[in-house]
């Protein structure tokens, strides 16, 4: 159990996004566990997720406490 501060909803990929207070977890479509959504992304507070599908690409952006504004590609 922990708290959840945003969601997040692939529309492409039917994939769900959410930020915790220890970072980012993804639940594929279908799926029943919840994995980190992506390497990299630092283990701490997350409080909000943009999913911007530009021409520019697919990124999810999360910023978190203390560490910043990280994006990450999207498949």
């Amino acid at each position: 159990d922990q708290p959840v501060t945003d969601v997040a909803f692939d529309d492409e990929t039917g994939d769900v996004y959410v930020s915790t207070d220890f970072s980012v977890l993804r639940l594929e479509e279908g799926g029943s566990v919840w994995v980190d959504a992506a390497a990299g992304l630092p283990p701490v507070a997350t409080y909000g997720l943009t999913i911007d599908t530009s021409d520019a690409g697919r990124v999810l952006y999360a910023p978190t406490h203390g560490r910043g504004a990280w994006s990450v590609a999207l498949p």
